[in-house]
């Protein structure tokens, strides 16, 4: 074997599966589930010329789209590969060796293994049986010694949410020893409760945010950070040559310019969530909703069954939350009306 790293071995990387979901309902990720419109997408193709394959990326027109959408400077972004990749560059400005980070159990699990490729120590602020978290034992684990907190609000798996009131005092407190912390609003389109307004009160807040979920954009892998003129440098300096593809940029930038088509899927998704819900209370089948895209059903002794029968017939989901006691749950990610009959029709069927 040649010279590496040898605790590199002890980080688990599960492989996907080798099935495509091309063509399949695809609920299991938390993904748009139906198609664009013809409208919007037929622009967008009527857009892609060949020098999107052969020049490098014009990623400052994304730049600007961002800063005229927000209302704020271009130099408070730094466009990222989605989510996770806003993540690794939090860990690499701000953690080494040995540095304590606090996180939330469960939650997004590029967190974690961020957290072992750079052996920081977790410092866990778990969610309790009834999904809740303790926010004073959080509040109070913050210290001088902690080198990054991140918090998903809302939260993957668990789909809560931090209230405002309660958001604003771990950041100040974060704010009192200087503590960067990093606030992934990956589902902010879903829930409409953003910590962006309190960005110039606390110079410690960073947010990220992402197109793979409200925008629809999951494929394309296009993600940006916020935060205010001085961090937001550092971690541009962080950045690689170029931080996103061509066809994410020129994606990206339409479905901003075109803001009807994202907040109409987020409309449907909620009308496909009140669709659904009305069927389970109906047919006495008890259900979590939650602050993102997505809900969970309680299946009983017959999740698996449930699981592999809707697998079988090209419908995607994913078991469990992730705490002990919610082992009978299946995860639905919500859509439309249209696609959240497909998934009821199959219910009855079985």
């Amino acid at each position: 074997m040649i010279k590496h790293k040898d605790w590199v071995r002890n980080i688990f990387r599960k492989k996907d599966r080798e099935i495509s979901r091309y063509g399949k309902l695809c609920l299991d990720k938390n993904e748009r589930i139906s198609s664009f419109e013809k409208k919007f997408f037929n622009k967008l193709i009527s857009k892609i010329s060949s020098d999107k394959f052969t020049y490098y990326p014009e990623v400052w027109t994304l730049y600007k789209a961002l800063s005229k959408f927000h209302k704020l400077n271009k130099k408070q972004f730094v466009v990222t590969a989605g989510s996770d990749a806003a993540i690794k560059s939090c860990f690499e400005l701000f953690v080494k060796k040995g540095d304590k980070v606090i996180v939330l159990n469960p939650t997004f699990a590029m967190v974690d293994i961020y957290c072992k490729i750079f052996r920081a120590k977790k410092i866990n602020i778990s969610y309790d049986e009834n999904l809740s978290l303790n926010i004073n034992y959080l509040i109070k684990s913050i210290t001088q010694k902690i080198s990054l907190i991140i918090i998903a609000n809302p939260n993957s798996p668990t789909g809560t949410l931090i209230s405002k009131k309660n958001m604003e005092k771990i950041i100040k407190k974060a704010n009192l020893f200087k503590v960067p912390l990093l606030v992934d609003e990956a589902y902010f389109g879903f829930s409409n409760q953003t910590v962006l307004p309190l960005l110039k009160k606390y110079q410690n807040l960073i947010l990220s945010r992402t197109f793979s979920k409200a925008y629809g954009l999951a494929g394309l892998r296009v993600g940006y950070i916020i935060a205010n003129k001085a961090v937001a440098k550092l971690l541009f300096n962080l950045k690689p040559m170029y931080e996103v593809n061509s066809i994410g940029v020129l994606a990206a930038t339409m479905i901003l310019k075109n803001v009807k088509t994202y907040k109409q899927y987020i409309n449907q998704t909620k009308q496909g969530l009140k669709f659904f819900t009305d069927y389970l209370k109906k047919n006495n089948i008890s259900f979590i909703k939650t602050h993102a895209n997505f809900i969970y059903i309680n299946f009983g002794k017959k999740i698996n069954y449930y699981y592999s029968k809707l697998y079988k017939k090209g419908i995607f989901t994913k078991p469990g939350v992730g705490i002990k006691g919610y082992e009978n749950y299946l995860r639905i990610t919500l859509g439309p009306k249209k696609e959240i009959k497909t998934v009821i029709k199959n219910l009855n069927k079985f």
